[in-house]
Protein backbone atom coordinates (compact mmCIF):
# COMPACT_ATOMS: atom_id res chain seq x y z
CA UNK A 1 0.00 0.00 0.00
CA UNK A 2 2.79 2.52 1.17
CA UNK A 3 4.95 1.83 -2.15
CA UNK A 4 1.58 2.21 -4.40
CA UNK A 5 0.76 5.94 -2.71
CA UNK A 6 5.08 6.49 -3.30
CA UNK A 7 4.76 5.64 -6.75
CA UNK A 8 1.75 7.64 -7.38
CA UNK A 9 3.08 10.92 -6.32
CA UNK A 10 6.15 12.46 -8.17
CA UNK A 11 7.09 14.26 -5.60
CA UNK A 12 7.44 11.37 -2.97
CA UNK A 13 8.69 9.45 -5.12
CA UNK A 14 11.56 12.11 -5.72
CA UNK A 15 12.02 11.98 -1.86
CA UNK A 16 12.01 8.29 -1.14
CA UNK A 17 14.90 8.03 -4.06
CA UNK A 18 16.81 10.52 -2.51
CA UNK A 19 16.72 8.76 1.08
CA UNK A 20 17.13 5.39 -0.48
CA UNK A 21 20.45 7.36 -2.06
CA UNK A 22 21.37 8.73 1.13
CA UNK A 23 21.24 5.81 3.21
CA UNK A 24 23.32 3.57 0.76
CA UNK A 25 25.81 6.29 0.38
CA UNK A 26 24.48 7.25 -3.60
CA UNK A 27 24.16 10.64 -3.93
CA UNK A 28 20.94 11.58 -5.92
CA UNK A 29 20.51 11.94 -9.07
CA UNK A 30 21.05 15.71 -10.33
CA UNK A 31 19.50 17.42 -13.55
CA UNK A 32 21.94 17.94 -16.42
CA UNK A 33 23.26 21.22 -17.34
CA UNK A 34 22.10 23.02 -19.20
CA UNK A 35 23.89 23.82 -22.50
CA UNK A 36 25.76 27.01 -22.63
CA UNK A 37 25.04 29.12 -25.96
CA UNK A 38 28.55 29.69 -27.69
CA UNK A 39 29.79 33.27 -27.30
CA UNK A 40 31.17 35.69 -30.13
CA UNK A 41 33.88 37.08 -27.61
CA UNK A 42 37.06 37.19 -29.97
CA UNK A 43 36.79 39.69 -33.44
CA UNK A 44 39.16 37.03 -35.81
CA UNK A 45 39.44 39.26 -38.03
CA UNK A 46 41.83 41.60 -35.72
CA UNK A 47 45.83 41.37 -35.99
CA UNK A 48 47.63 41.88 -33.10
CA UNK A 49 51.23 43.12 -34.25
CA UNK A 50 53.00 43.63 -30.63
CA UNK A 51 56.20 45.83 -31.21
CA UNK A 52 59.65 45.82 -29.56
CA UNK A 53 62.22 48.51 -30.42
CA UNK A 54 64.61 48.21 -33.15
CA UNK A 55 67.92 49.21 -33.95
CA UNK A 56 67.10 50.62 -36.82
CA UNK A 57 66.50 54.53 -36.93
CA UNK A 58 66.27 54.91 -40.61
CA UNK A 59 63.32 55.18 -42.68
CA UNK A 60 61.80 51.80 -43.71
CA UNK A 61 58.43 51.34 -45.75
CA UNK A 62 56.57 48.68 -44.23
CA UNK A 63 53.43 46.90 -46.44
CA UNK A 64 51.27 45.29 -44.30
CA UNK A 65 48.64 42.92 -46.14
CA UNK A 66 47.47 39.13 -45.00
CA UNK A 67 49.12 37.63 -48.00
CA UNK A 68 51.37 37.32 -51.13
CA UNK A 69 51.58 33.87 -51.49
CA UNK A 70 50.68 33.86 -54.79
CA UNK A 71 48.25 31.00 -55.10
CA UNK A 72 45.97 32.79 -52.73
CA UNK A 73 46.20 36.47 -54.48
CA UNK A 74 43.56 37.48 -56.38
CA UNK A 75 43.52 41.51 -58.21
CA UNK A 76 43.13 43.52 -55.23
CA UNK A 77 46.34 41.38 -53.88
CA UNK A 78 48.14 41.93 -56.83
CA UNK A 79 47.44 45.88 -57.29
CA UNK A 80 48.09 46.42 -53.51
CA UNK A 81 51.84 45.36 -54.14
CA UNK A 82 52.51 46.29 -57.36
CA UNK A 83 51.11 49.89 -55.94
CA UNK A 84 53.50 49.03 -52.75
CA UNK A 85 56.57 49.01 -55.60
CA UNK A 86 55.56 51.89 -56.54
CA UNK A 87 55.17 54.19 -54.07
CA UNK A 88 58.81 52.58 -52.18
CA UNK A 89 61.20 52.88 -55.36
CA UNK A 90 62.93 55.95 -53.78
CA UNK A 91 63.22 54.69 -50.47
CA UNK A 92 66.05 52.22 -49.72
CA UNK A 93 64.45 49.98 -46.56
CA UNK A 94 61.58 48.19 -47.31
CA UNK A 95 59.94 45.79 -45.60
CA UNK A 96 56.61 43.13 -46.09
CA UNK A 97 55.26 42.43 -43.37
CA UNK A 98 52.54 39.25 -43.82
CA UNK A 99 50.50 36.50 -42.22
CA UNK A 100 51.16 33.69 -45.01
CA UNK A 101 54.73 33.41 -45.66
CA UNK A 102 56.15 32.50 -49.35
CA UNK A 103 56.65 28.82 -50.90
CA UNK A 104 60.06 27.76 -51.46
CA UNK A 105 61.22 28.43 -55.06
CA UNK A 106 58.29 31.65 -55.35
CA UNK A 107 60.37 34.07 -57.57
CA UNK A 108 57.51 37.08 -57.68
CA UNK A 109 59.67 39.03 -54.58
CA UNK A 110 63.31 38.33 -56.02
CA UNK A 111 65.49 40.76 -54.27
CA UNK A 112 63.70 40.25 -50.89
CA UNK A 113 64.78 37.85 -47.75
CA UNK A 114 62.61 36.04 -45.83
CA UNK A 115 63.31 36.96 -42.39
CA UNK A 116 61.91 35.64 -39.11
CA UNK A 117 60.12 38.33 -36.62
CA UNK A 118 63.22 37.81 -33.99
CA UNK A 119 65.47 38.97 -36.28
CA UNK A 120 66.28 43.09 -36.45
CA UNK A 121 67.40 42.33 -40.09
CA UNK A 122 69.29 44.82 -41.71
CA UNK A 123 68.84 43.67 -45.19
CA UNK A 124 67.37 46.69 -47.98
CA UNK A 125 64.35 44.32 -48.68
CA UNK A 126 62.18 41.77 -46.35
CA UNK A 127 59.51 39.62 -45.59
CA UNK A 128 58.50 39.25 -42.62
CA UNK A 129 55.57 36.17 -41.43
CA UNK A 130 53.87 37.89 -38.58
CA UNK A 131 50.99 35.84 -37.88
CA UNK A 132 50.11 37.59 -34.01
CA UNK A 133 50.60 33.96 -32.26
CA UNK A 134 54.00 34.75 -31.29
CA UNK A 135 57.14 36.76 -31.25
CA UNK A 136 57.36 40.65 -31.63
CA UNK A 137 58.02 42.97 -34.70
CA UNK A 138 61.15 45.18 -34.41
CA UNK A 139 59.94 48.69 -35.32
CA UNK A 140 61.65 51.74 -35.12
CA UNK A 141 61.27 55.93 -34.83
CA UNK A 142 60.69 56.24 -38.58
CA UNK A 143 59.14 52.73 -39.78
CA UNK A 144 56.31 53.81 -42.32
CA UNK A 145 53.50 51.66 -42.88
CA UNK A 146 51.16 50.98 -45.95
CA UNK A 147 48.07 49.59 -44.91
CA UNK A 148 45.90 47.04 -47.16
CA UNK A 149 42.92 45.95 -45.63
CA UNK A 150 40.93 47.63 -42.68
CA UNK A 151 42.71 44.99 -40.33
CA UNK A 152 46.05 45.88 -41.59
CA UNK A 153 45.11 49.29 -40.46
CA UNK A 154 43.18 48.96 -36.94
CA UNK A 155 47.28 47.34 -36.18
CA UNK A 156 48.91 49.84 -38.05
CA UNK A 157 47.52 52.40 -35.93
CA UNK A 158 47.99 50.75 -32.51
CA UNK A 159 51.72 50.28 -33.77
CA UNK A 160 51.56 53.93 -34.27
CA UNK A 161 50.44 54.39 -31.14
CA UNK A 162 53.16 52.51 -29.14
CA UNK A 163 55.76 54.62 -31.37
CA UNK A 164 54.73 57.55 -29.70
CA UNK A 165 54.68 56.27 -26.03
CA UNK A 166 58.07 54.70 -26.48
CA UNK A 167 59.76 57.03 -29.13
CA UNK A 168 57.92 60.44 -28.80
CA UNK A 169 57.12 60.63 -32.08
CA UNK A 170 55.44 58.96 -34.70
CA UNK A 171 55.90 59.38 -38.79
CA UNK A 172 53.23 62.00 -39.98
CA UNK A 173 51.36 59.52 -42.13
CA UNK A 174 50.48 56.24 -42.56
CA UNK A 175 49.17 55.13 -46.77
CA UNK A 176 45.81 53.31 -46.68
CA UNK A 177 45.47 51.40 -50.03
CA UNK A 178 41.39 51.75 -50.17
CA UNK A 179 39.87 48.92 -52.31
CA UNK A 180 36.29 48.42 -51.31
CA UNK A 181 34.45 49.70 -48.75
CA UNK A 182 35.17 47.30 -46.42
CA UNK A 183 32.28 47.53 -43.56
CA UNK A 184 29.74 45.91 -46.53
CA UNK A 185 31.96 42.64 -46.17
CA UNK A 186 29.94 42.19 -42.71
CA UNK A 187 26.65 42.73 -41.64
CA UNK A 188 25.91 45.11 -38.72
CA UNK A 189 28.31 43.87 -36.53
CA UNK A 190 31.39 44.96 -34.43
CA UNK A 191 33.54 44.07 -37.80
CA UNK A 192 31.60 46.56 -39.28
CA UNK A 193 32.17 49.26 -36.78
CA UNK A 194 35.79 48.55 -36.89
CA UNK A 195 36.46 48.46 -40.54
CA UNK A 196 34.85 51.70 -40.65
CA UNK A 197 36.77 53.02 -37.98
CA UNK A 198 39.56 53.04 -39.93
CA UNK A 199 38.27 55.42 -41.93
CA UNK A 200 38.16 58.21 -39.69
CA UNK A 201 41.42 59.27 -38.82
CA UNK A 202 41.65 61.92 -41.90
CA UNK A 203 44.52 63.80 -40.84
CA UNK A 204 47.30 61.31 -40.31
CA UNK A 205 46.15 59.11 -43.46
CA UNK A 206 47.22 59.24 -47.18
CA UNK A 207 44.27 57.60 -49.05
CA UNK A 208 44.40 55.38 -52.03
CA UNK A 209 41.71 54.85 -53.80
CA UNK A 210 41.13 52.08 -55.97
CA UNK A 211 38.96 54.08 -58.68
CA UNK A 212 36.80 57.31 -59.14
CA UNK A 213 33.63 55.65 -58.26
CA UNK A 214 34.79 54.31 -54.62
CA UNK A 215 36.11 57.47 -53.94
CA UNK A 216 33.31 58.79 -54.55
CA UNK A 217 31.06 56.27 -52.42
CA UNK A 218 33.16 57.22 -49.36
CA UNK A 219 32.38 60.95 -49.82
CA UNK A 220 28.07 60.05 -50.23
CA UNK A 221 28.98 58.57 -46.96
CA UNK A 222 30.35 61.12 -45.46
CA UNK A 223 34.19 59.70 -45.27
CA UNK A 224 36.89 62.11 -46.53
CA UNK A 225 40.72 62.56 -45.85
CA UNK A 226 42.21 65.86 -46.17
CA UNK A 227 45.06 63.40 -48.70
CA UNK A 228 43.28 61.68 -51.36
CA UNK A 229 44.83 60.09 -54.60
CA UNK A 230 43.08 57.35 -57.06
CA UNK A 231 44.03 55.26 -59.82
CA UNK A 232 41.78 53.58 -62.20
CA UNK A 233 41.88 49.79 -63.02
CA UNK A 234 43.57 48.56 -66.23
CA UNK A 235 44.11 45.40 -68.43
CA UNK A 236 47.33 43.74 -66.35
CA UNK A 237 50.32 43.53 -68.37
CA UNK A 238 49.90 40.00 -68.84
CA UNK A 239 46.78 39.51 -70.34
CA UNK A 240 47.59 42.20 -72.98
CA UNK A 241 48.71 39.43 -75.65
CA UNK A 242 44.80 38.10 -75.21
CA UNK A 243 43.29 41.35 -76.85
CA UNK A 244 41.13 39.90 -79.75
CA UNK A 245 42.81 40.63 -83.14
CA UNK A 246 40.41 38.98 -85.61
CA UNK A 247 37.53 36.44 -85.23
CA UNK A 248 38.79 33.84 -83.96
CA UNK A 249 36.70 30.67 -82.86
CA UNK A 250 34.75 30.73 -79.44
CA UNK A 251 33.45 28.18 -77.80
CA UNK A 252 29.83 27.88 -76.33
CA UNK A 253 30.98 28.29 -72.82
CA UNK A 254 30.03 30.58 -69.84
CA UNK A 255 32.57 31.37 -67.62
CA UNK A 256 31.69 31.98 -64.49
CA UNK A 257 33.22 34.32 -61.88
CA UNK A 258 32.76 31.88 -58.82
CA UNK A 259 33.97 32.64 -55.15
CA UNK A 260 31.48 31.01 -52.87
CA UNK A 261 33.52 32.09 -49.88
CA UNK A 262 33.37 35.76 -51.08
CA UNK A 263 29.55 36.80 -50.79
CA UNK A 264 29.63 40.24 -51.85
CA UNK A 265 30.21 38.33 -55.60
CA UNK A 266 27.05 36.52 -54.89
CA UNK A 267 27.96 32.92 -55.65
CA UNK A 268 24.26 31.76 -54.76
CA UNK A 269 22.48 34.29 -56.98
CA UNK A 270 24.65 33.03 -59.78
CA UNK A 271 23.77 29.33 -59.36
CA UNK A 272 20.12 29.60 -59.58
CA UNK A 273 20.42 31.83 -62.32
CA UNK A 274 22.39 29.56 -64.09
CA UNK A 275 19.68 26.58 -62.89
CA UNK A 276 17.16 28.56 -64.75
CA UNK A 277 19.18 29.47 -67.72
CA UNK A 278 19.54 25.69 -68.26
CA UNK A 279 15.73 24.88 -67.68
CA UNK A 280 14.97 27.48 -69.83
CA UNK A 281 17.08 28.06 -72.25
CA UNK A 282 16.60 26.48 -75.78
CA UNK A 283 20.23 25.22 -76.54
CA UNK A 284 21.20 25.48 -72.80
CA UNK A 285 22.57 21.86 -73.67
CA UNK A 286 25.15 22.80 -76.28
CA UNK A 287 26.71 24.83 -73.57
CA UNK A 288 29.25 23.95 -71.22
CA UNK A 289 30.02 26.11 -68.06
CA UNK A 290 32.48 26.71 -65.94
CA UNK A 291 33.51 28.43 -62.68
CA UNK A 292 37.33 30.19 -61.96
CA UNK A 293 38.29 31.72 -58.87
CA UNK A 294 38.07 29.64 -55.71
CA UNK A 295 38.21 26.10 -56.12
CA UNK A 296 34.43 23.94 -55.21
CA UNK A 297 32.87 20.91 -55.95
CA UNK A 298 31.10 20.62 -59.33
CA UNK A 299 27.34 21.57 -59.10
CA UNK A 300 24.21 20.54 -61.04
CA UNK A 301 22.67 23.31 -62.85
CA UNK A 302 20.27 20.86 -64.86
CA UNK A 303 20.27 17.68 -66.79
CA UNK A 304 23.82 17.16 -68.38
CA UNK A 305 25.07 20.22 -67.49
CA UNK A 306 27.79 20.87 -64.61
CA UNK A 307 28.96 24.28 -63.34
CA UNK A 308 32.69 22.52 -63.37
CA UNK A 309 35.73 24.40 -61.17
CA UNK A 310 38.72 25.00 -62.83
CA UNK A 311 39.85 26.78 -59.22
CA UNK A 312 42.33 30.10 -59.33
CA UNK A 313 44.06 30.17 -62.76
CA UNK A 314 47.44 31.93 -63.77
CA UNK A 315 47.27 34.54 -65.70
CA UNK A 316 48.40 32.74 -69.06
CA UNK A 317 45.80 29.89 -68.99
CA UNK A 318 43.15 32.74 -67.30
CA UNK A 319 43.78 34.79 -70.68
CA UNK A 320 43.37 31.20 -72.45
CA UNK A 321 40.04 30.64 -70.82
CA UNK A 322 38.90 34.19 -71.31
CA UNK A 323 39.54 34.03 -75.23
CA UNK A 324 38.10 30.91 -76.45
CA UNK A 325 35.21 31.33 -74.18
CA UNK A 326 31.71 33.07 -75.46
CA UNK A 327 29.81 34.48 -72.54
CA UNK A 328 30.92 35.73 -68.91
CA UNK A 329 28.58 36.03 -65.55
CA UNK A 330 30.43 38.05 -62.99
CA UNK A 331 28.53 39.82 -60.25
CA UNK A 332 30.87 42.29 -57.30
CA UNK A 333 27.91 43.40 -54.67
CA UNK A 334 29.84 46.61 -54.06
CA UNK A 335 30.78 50.07 -55.27
CA UNK A 336 34.74 49.07 -56.97
CA UNK A 337 34.59 48.49 -59.99
CA UNK A 338 35.94 44.61 -60.18
CA UNK A 339 38.11 43.53 -62.32
CA UNK A 340 36.60 39.85 -64.13
CA UNK A 341 34.10 41.94 -66.12
CA UNK A 342 36.48 44.59 -67.26
CA UNK A 343 38.63 41.68 -68.34
CA UNK A 344 36.22 39.38 -69.87
CA UNK A 345 34.50 42.35 -72.11
CA UNK A 346 37.90 43.70 -73.39
CA UNK A 347 39.16 39.91 -74.07
CA UNK A 348 35.76 39.62 -76.37
CA UNK A 349 32.96 37.73 -74.50
CA UNK A 350 29.44 38.81 -73.45
CA UNK A 351 29.28 39.61 -69.82
CA UNK A 352 26.63 39.73 -67.62
CA UNK A 353 27.04 41.82 -64.04
CA UNK A 354 25.19 44.29 -61.90
CA UNK A 355 24.92 47.83 -60.78
CA UNK A 356 25.68 48.92 -57.78
CA UNK A 357 25.21 52.87 -56.92
CA UNK A 358 26.56 54.85 -59.64
CA UNK A 359 28.52 51.99 -60.85
CA UNK A 360 27.49 50.79 -64.09
CA UNK A 361 29.88 48.94 -66.24
CA UNK A 362 28.17 48.83 -69.24
CA UNK A 363 29.39 52.64 -69.87
CA UNK A 364 33.06 51.15 -70.05
CA UNK A 365 32.47 48.40 -72.57
CA UNK A 366 29.63 47.40 -74.95
CA UNK A 367 30.13 44.05 -74.41
CA UNK A 368 28.94 44.53 -70.74
CA UNK A 369 25.39 44.48 -69.89
CA UNK A 370 24.30 45.41 -66.27
CA UNK A 371 21.36 43.21 -65.93
CA UNK A 372 18.10 45.22 -65.27
CA UNK A 373 16.55 42.53 -62.97
CA UNK A 374 18.61 40.99 -60.05
CA UNK A 375 16.18 37.97 -59.28
CA UNK A 376 17.51 34.72 -60.75
CA UNK A 377 14.88 35.11 -63.63
CA UNK A 378 16.48 38.49 -64.68
CA UNK A 379 20.21 37.30 -64.40
CA UNK A 380 18.79 34.38 -66.06
CA UNK A 381 17.36 36.25 -68.70
CA UNK A 382 20.47 38.12 -69.44
CA UNK A 383 22.55 35.02 -69.61
CA UNK A 384 20.44 33.74 -72.23
CA UNK A 385 20.56 37.25 -74.55
CA UNK A 386 24.07 36.77 -74.34
CA UNK A 387 24.10 33.10 -75.86
CA UNK A 388 21.71 34.36 -78.09
CA UNK A 389 24.26 37.38 -79.21
CA UNK A 390 26.81 35.57 -79.18
CA UNK A 391 24.86 33.00 -81.94
CA UNK A 392 23.84 36.15 -83.58
CA UNK A 393 27.58 36.95 -84.07
CA UNK A 394 30.72 34.66 -82.65
CA UNK A 395 33.00 37.01 -83.41
CA UNK A 396 32.86 38.56 -80.04
CA UNK A 397 30.58 41.73 -80.22
CA UNK A 398 31.92 45.08 -79.78
CA UNK A 399 35.75 45.34 -79.12
CA UNK A 400 36.30 48.99 -78.85
CA UNK A 401 36.53 50.03 -75.07
CA UNK A 402 34.37 53.17 -73.60
CA UNK A 403 37.67 53.70 -71.65
CA UNK A 404 40.47 54.23 -73.15
CA UNK A 405 42.75 54.53 -69.70
CA UNK A 406 41.91 50.85 -69.11
CA UNK A 407 44.53 49.43 -72.08
CA UNK A 408 46.83 52.94 -71.69
CA UNK A 409 50.63 52.42 -71.05
CA UNK A 410 50.98 54.98 -68.64
CA UNK A 411 51.77 54.73 -65.20
CA UNK A 412 48.91 53.08 -63.43
CA UNK A 413 50.14 55.31 -60.40
CA UNK A 414 50.99 58.50 -61.08
CA UNK A 415 51.52 60.01 -57.91
CA UNK A 416 53.39 57.66 -56.89
CA UNK A 417 56.39 59.63 -56.20
CA UNK A 418 53.91 62.18 -54.26
CA UNK A 419 53.00 59.72 -51.57
CA UNK A 420 56.39 58.34 -51.42
CA UNK A 421 57.58 62.05 -50.08
CA UNK A 422 54.39 63.00 -48.13
CA UNK A 423 55.87 59.22 -46.39
CA UNK A 424 59.53 60.24 -46.09
CA UNK A 425 59.32 63.81 -45.17
CA UNK A 426 56.60 63.01 -42.73
CA UNK A 427 59.07 60.53 -41.28
CA UNK A 428 61.73 62.62 -41.21
CA UNK A 429 59.84 65.75 -39.47
CA UNK A 430 59.07 67.95 -42.02
CA UNK A 431 56.10 66.67 -44.28
CA UNK A 432 54.00 69.65 -45.78
CA UNK A 433 51.00 71.11 -44.18
CA UNK A 434 48.86 71.44 -47.08
CA UNK A 435 46.69 68.90 -47.91
CA UNK A 436 46.91 67.15 -51.49
CA UNK A 437 44.08 65.48 -53.68
CA UNK A 438 44.48 64.14 -56.67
Amino acid sequence: MIRRLVRSSPRLTALARGVRGAVLGVPPPTSRPTPQPHLEDRIPELRRIDPRQSANGEIRLNLLIPTVDPRATYGGVRTAVDLFAAVAAPVPLRRIVTQVGLEPGTTEFEGYACVSPAADAAAARTIVTFDGTGGTLPVGPRDVFVATFWNTAEAAFRVREWQRAVYGRTPDFLAYVIQDFEPGFYPWSAQHLLARSTYERPSETIALFNSGLLCDYFHAEGLAFEREFVFEPRLPAALRAFLPTGSGGRERRIVVYGRPRTPRNGFPLIVEALRRWRATYARAAEWAVVSAGQPHPDIGLGPGTVLRSVGKLDLDAYGQLLTTSAVGVALMISPHPSYPPLEMAHLGMRVVTNRFGAKDLATWHPNITSAPDLSPEGVARAIADACDAYEADPSGGGRETLRPDYLSDEPTFPFAAEVAALLVAGAAGGAPASPARS
